[in-house]
C-alpha cells in the first residue's frame, strides 16, 4: 500500500479544486489555498471536449456539468462582412459557464481537504512538510515566479478581449474575423448568449467605456453582433488581456505547476480548461502508479507527469497563439478569407469556446 502523502495546493480555479477532489479521494492529506474561494461573477462559457470530459466524469461531476451545459451541433466561421468562411461540427463538446463549473468543483471536493483563505506573497513556507505543492495559481502564479525565476514570467499578446453574457438567443454559434479583430457568440444552457471579442490593446479604465469603444469598432458589421452588443451590460462583462507563458517543464524537485500556472495559453482553440483538466488527471494517475516512500513516490510520479504532459500542453499553448495571429489579422485578412473558403469544413477541435 503506498503511503499517504502531504498536499499543498495553492489556487482555487478549476485545476486546483480538480486537483484537491482527486488527491483526497485517493487517500492523501490534501490543503488547498486562495485568497477568496470566489465563484465568478460574470457566467461566460468554456468548451469541454471529451478528453475533460472524462476527468470530470472520474471526479464524480460530469452529469451535474452536463445538466447545465449547451450542446451545439455546429457553429460558422464569417468573415468581417458576415459572409461564411467555414463550418464546424461542434464533435462532443459541452458549453459550460464557467461560474457553474467552479461551483459543481467545489460542492464535490471532499470534507477531508483543508481549505484556507489567505493571501500568500512568498511560498516558501508552503513546502515546509509538505511532500508536494501544487501551483494551480494562474496565468501570474506566484508558485511558477518563485521555482523557476523572472524569464518564466507571463507576457501579454497586446490585445484587450471583452466578453460577457447577454439576455437573448445568438441565431447561431458563431465567431466572426474581421481585420484586426473577432467577435463569437455561443449559446447559454437555459437561454441567452455568451459573446466574446478581441480587439486590439484599448482600455478606457471603466467597463462601461470598454463596451462603448467596442460598438464604435464592430458597429454595422452584423446585424447579429449589433443586437449583442445593444443588450450587453457592464455588469455581465468582463475586460482583460490575454497573457501566456514561456515554455517550462512544469516540475522542480517536490513542485508541480498545474493548468495556466503551467501553460497559459491564447483562448482561441479553447482549450484551457481542457488541458487544465487532464494535468490533474495525468498527475493523479502517476501519482497512483509511483512506487517507494514519500519522496521516492513524488520524483518518479513527477517525472512521469512531465512526460505525459508537457509536449502535448505546450503544443496546445503554440497552436492557441498561431490561431489568435491567424484570427486577428489585418493585413493578410482577404488572403485568410480565400483560404478558409477554400477549406469549407473545419475540424471539432477548430470550433472554439471561451
Amino acid at each position: 500500500m503506498h503511503p499517504t502523502l502531504t498536499i499543498r495546493i495553492l489556487g482555487a480555479g478549476v485545476s486546483g479544486l480538480a486537483a484537491a477532489i482527486a488527491l483526497a479521494r485517493d487517500g492523501h492529506h490534501v490543503e488547498l489555498i486562495d485568497e477568496s474561494f470566489d465563484i465568478p461573477a460574470v457566467g461566460t462559457s468554456i468548451g469541454l471536449f471529451g478528453s475533460a470530459q472524462r476527468v470530470l466524469e472520474d471526479l464524480g461531476v460530469l452529469d451535474a456539468v452536463r445538466r447545465r451545459s449547451a450542446a451545439p451541433r455546429a457553429g460558422s466561421l464569417r468573415s468581417g462582412d458576415g459572409a461564411l468562411l467555414a463550418t464546424a461540427p461542434a464533435g462532443d463538446v459541452l458549453l459550460a459557464a464557467r461560474s457553474d463549473l467552479v461551483r459543481h468543483l467545489q460542492d464535490a471536493v471532499p470534507g477531508s481537504v483543508q481549505q484556507v483563505r489567505r493571501r500568500v506573497d512568498d511560498v516558501r513556507p508552503l513546502r515546509r512538510g509538505a511532500d508536494l505543492l501544487l501551483g494551480a495559481d494562474g496565468v501570474h502564479s506566484l508558485v511558477r515566479r518563485s521555482g523557476w525565476g523572472s524569464r518564466a514570467a507571463a507576457r501579454s499578446h497586446g490585445v484587450t478581449v471583452l466578453r460577457g453574457t447577454a439576455p437573448l438567443d445568438p441565431p447561431d454559434v458563431s465567431e466572426t474575423w474581421g481585420r484586426g479583430w473577432l467577435f463569437g457568440m455561443t449559446p447559454l444552457a437555459g437561454g441567452g448568449t455568451n459573446w466574446f471579442a478581441c480587439i486590439g490593446e484599448h482600455r478606457t479604465g471603466s467597463v462601461a467605456g470598454d463596451l462603448a469603444h467596442l460598438r464604435e469598432v464592430l458597429g454595422g458589421r452584423r446585424p447579429e453582433i449589433d443586437a449583442v452588443l445593444a443588450a450587453a451590460t457592464p455588469e455581465q462583462t468582463l475586460v482583460h488581456g490575454i497573457h501566456t507563458v514561456p515554455p517550462v517543464v512544469p516540475v522542480k524537485e517536490h513542485v508541480a505547476l498545474l493548468g495556466d500556472a503551467a501553460h497559459a495559453m491564447a483562448p482561441n482553440l479553447g482549450h484551457g480548461a481542457n488541458t487544465a483538466l487532464q494535468d490533474v488527471g495525468a498527475l493523479a494517475e502517476a501519482l497512483r502508479a509511483a512506487g517507494g516512500g514519500p519522496e521516492q513516490r513524488v520524483r518518479h510520479a513527477l517525472r512521469s507527469y512531465a512526460l505525459v504532459r508537457t509536449l502535448p500542453d505546450q503544443s496546445w499553448r503554440l497552436a492557441s497563439s498561431a490561431m489568435m495571429s491567424l484570427a486577428m489579422t489585418a493585413r493578410g485578412a482577404s488572403a485568410r478569407d480565400r483560404l478558409l473558403r477554400s477549406l469549407g469544413t473545419l475540424s471539432p477541435a477548430s470550433a472554439r469556446a471561451s
